[in-house]
């Protein structure tokens, strides 16, 4: 009987292979929201569920990149702080994994992104908060509140009520 490895061997793991967990597919929701990442099996608690892949840059890049990048491609850039200094992971580029492709949700997510570091280098790696059951889209909350579509979302709510 083989032993179960623990959320961050599990990490490790997928990282090290490059290659997405099974048990995720990718689905269109809607023209606001896009494509987003559905279970097709059964997460548990503090389970590793995916990597947010995509290249490593300094902030001078990735200040750089945002001005180039057209508005739809902005929402590939995970900035975060290491050792004292921000840094970007750059997801832009479709490599076929499907972390980039994780909706956010600031009330009720069921993911937490945290910071593996392997050989030297730092992973952004979504890990359960709580028990996530098949056919259940897979969010995390982004961290900040100007998000764009959180505003069309309550327009749209707004008109739907207003039209009643």
């Amino acid at each position: 009987m083989s032993q179960r490895k623990s959320p961050r061997n599990d990490a490790i793991f997928h990282i090290s292979t490059g290659r997405d967990k099974a048990g995720l597919d990718v689905k269109y929701i809607d023209s606001l929201k896009g494509r987003g990442v559905f279970t097709m099996m059964h997460f548990t608690k503090g389970e590793f569920v995916l990597e947010y892949r995509g290249e490593l840059i300094n902030f001078l890049e990735s200040n750089r990149r945002h001005r180039i990048y057209h508005n739809n491609m902005k929402g590939f850039i995970f900035s975060f702080i290491w050792h004292g200094k921000l840094w970007t992971i750059d997801a832009e580029r479709d490599d076929g994994t499907l972390g980039r492709l994780v909706n956010d949700e600031h009330i009720n997510p069921n993911c937490k992104m945290k910071r593996i570091i392997v050989e030297g280098k730092p992973h952004l790696c979504l890990f359960a908060l709580r028990d996530i059951t098949p056919g259940e889209e897979v969010t995390y909350h982004y961290g900040y509140a100007d998000c764009p579509w959180r505003s069309k979302v309550r327009m749209l709510l707004l008109v739907a009520i207003l039209d009643k």
